[in-house]
């Protein structure tokens, strides 16, 4: 008897100690308070030891190349315990920090962990578990997707303290507002979790808080209140000497770059960028990186030197392009509405067995109601047929009727055009023959006309002969210019090429010319068409910019031409460009460009030069 009361009390005993260690450590990990966690001091299992260490050594370090990849293979739960739940959040954390194409696996891991921590009725890894589901709709930013709102109201639910409702009004604030709605912004939330920082000390939680803020303060044109935001972030995040802040502290770092580059501000722009933590342990932080690229170039450019930024914003391309392949908005809905639907159908199942008499009931007065419906809908169906196909008949007129216009619109260019290249090939051949002629006849005859040397006619001699030989120059520059058309067997680089080496002999401007994947010729009318372009714009800039350098760039994509073209002159106004743009050709330029369903940009500063890029699809 007294063996077994002992045995009794022995059990009591380690079940007592066996939940203190648990909630100790639990409350020790939801707050991150990771220096308090001593697992080799507590009564739990080997496996729930190995399982909590993982998860701790992961938010200490958050480099998931220290990870072996078969760990999750040789340690598989066998039973639902506080180790078998974070093993599945552990896998879940791995297959969403260190892959971009496996989110849906890690959701549901997530999932896992979830019906677990319900199974075993503890509200503490319950919470646990929907933060970090909650978190991964919060990184991912799912546009117009409300799949996280019933994760949302569950996490309220469940929410045991002061610090779980602090959790719960951060995701209500930017679940709702990540599409920056502004109208959906929870100011209540916005309070309370403002009172609670008040009294309470939690840096992880208070920095990714006011970064939310900033965010918000930003769409209302607050800045002073935005850069307020960035600092307390700042200052937050200086007090967490764990790795686990990284990606949130880069992120914070790119917002504010973009806030710094907004107000022109190059010294605030740099400094966000010097503190940017540029090594990628895990994939999660990708997104930030690309922006890094993004944010380095507008501080080149604004620093002028373009080069610099053109490279690093061809690299942010290249990060986009991996992101892009990674995108899984739809799938998730797909999975989320066939996960909802198969949980509504075991519901209706189990009501069926209870219910059987009365559904047979329901079941008939289900097949009247549909007959009449059904009947109901075919008439309704045919109405709106007949009605739908009326409206498409008036849709198919007005088309025939756009189609004509537009094809009338685009043979009158081609034939204006034509007519351009034709007056310019005459013009160009007046200059040459005739008077180019002219002016060599004149300086001919005018050499007859020297007399006996002397000082005074002498110089009267040379300075007329000067401006001779410079008005020939002109001309025959003129000449070249004009006539340094796209011909069929040259091609649009080999004449621009020909077109920058007579232009910068004869103005004194440096025109360079760069070509990248140009290796195929265009179809021969686009080529003309941006020869023509290319050559007003150079012909701007020797008339208008007094510029000493030109420098030509066309980039080849899959898809599209792109030309970028800049000088180092004086720039002008953009905001009053439709006062120059007759006297400077652009509207003929924009409209050219438009014709090959392309757009111009133009970007200019007085003292600054000027830039214009062009794309064309090919």
């Amino acid at each position: 008897m007294r063996s077994t009361l002992v045995a009794i009390l022995i059990f009591m005993s380690q079940l007592i100690g066996y939940a203190n260690d648990c909630s100790d450590i639990i409350d020790c990990l939801r707050k991150n308070e990771l220096s308090n966690i001593q697992l080799e001091h507590t009564q739990l299992s080997a496996y729930d030891k190995l399982m909590l260490n993982w998860q701790v050594e992961f938010l200490k370090e958050f480099d998931l190349t220290l990870i072996n990849h078969h760990f999750f293979e040789d340690h598989e739960p066998k039973e639902i315990t506080l180790g078998s739940i974070y093993y599945y959040i552990n896998k879940g954390d791995y297959y969403f920090h260190n892959y971009n194409d496996k989110k849906i696996e890690a959701l549901e891991y997530y999932k896992t962990a979830l019906e677990q921590s319900r199974t075993l009725e503890d509200k503490r890894l319950e919470c646990e578990v929907l933060k970090k589901i909650l978190w991964f709709h919060r990184i991912n930013y799912l546009y117009d997707n409300n799949t996280y709102k019933s994760y949302l109201d569950d996490y309220k639910v469940a929410a045991y303290d002061n610090f779980e409702l602090a959790n719960y009004h951060y995701f209500n604030l930017i679940l709702n507002f990540k599409n920056y709605y502004v109208d959906q912004w929870d100011n209540a939330s916005h309070q309370w979790l403002i009172r609670y920082f008040e009294t309470h000390e939690v840096p992880f939680l208070k920095a990714v808080t006011y970064t939310v803020f900033a965010s918000y303060y930003e769409e209302i044109n607050n800045y002073e209140k935005v850069w307020d935001g960035i600092r307390i972030a700042e200052e937050e995040f200086s007090k967490i000497p764990y790795n686990y802040k990284k990606n949130n502290v880069n992120q914070l770092l790119m917002f504010a770059a973009r806030i710094a580059a907004k107000d022109r501000d190059l010294e605030q722009l740099r400094y966000y960028l010097s503190q940017f933590d540029t090594a990628i342990v895990n994939k999660s932080n990708f997104q930030f990186k690309a922006l890094y690229f993004f944010y380095s170039s507008v501080y080149d450019t604004l620093k002028g030197d373009y080069r610099s930024a053109y490279h690093k914003y061809m690299r942010f391309e290249l990060s986009q392009d991996s992101l892009r392949r990674f995108k899984y908005n739809d799938l998730l809905n797909e999975l989320e509405t066939i996960y909802q639907t198969a949980e509504k159908e075991k519901q209706i199942l189990e009501e069926q067995r209870k219910a059987q008499i009365t559904r047979n009931w329901l079941v008939v007065a289900i097949v009247a109601l549909v007959l009449g419906t059904g009947m109901a809908v075919l008439l309704q169906k045919n109405t709106a047929k007949k009605r739908q196909l009326a409206e498409q008949e008036v849709l198919l007129k007005q088309q025939r009727v756009e189609n004509l216009l537009k094809a009338q619109e685009l043979a009158s260019i081609d034939a204006m055009i034509a007519g351009q290249e034709k007056e310019r090939q005459e013009v160009a051949n007046e200059l040459h023959d005739d008077l180019g002629g002219l002016m060599a006849s004149i300086k001919l005859h005018f050499n007859s006309f020297k007399s006996e040397p002397n000082q005074a006619t002498n110089k009267l001699y040379e300075k007329t002969e000067s401006l001779i030989d410079e008005a020939y120059q002109k001309i025959r520059a003129i000449a070249h210019a004009k006539n340094s058309g796209v011909i069929a067997k040259h091609g649009l680089l080999k004449s621009i090429n020909e077109m920058a080496q007579k232009v910068s002999i004869a103005n004194n401007l440096a025109i360079n010319v760069n070509d990248h994947g140009l290796d195929d010729r265009l179809e021969n009318t686009m080529e003309l068409t941006l020869f023509r372009v290319i050559q007003e714009l150079i012909t701007n800039i020797v008339k208008h910019s007094n510029a000493s350098e030109a420098n030509i760039h066309l980039t080849k994509h899959s898809d599209y031409l792109n030309i970028m073209i800049e000088d180092n002159g004086d720039g002008f106004d953009t905001a009053g460009i439709t006062t120059r743009s007759q006297g400077m050709g652009l509207k003929s330029v924009d409209k050219r460009i438009s014709h090959l369903g392309g757009s111009m940009n133009i970007d200019s500063e007085i003292g600054r030069g000027t830039t214009i890029i062009i794309e064309v699809p090919t």
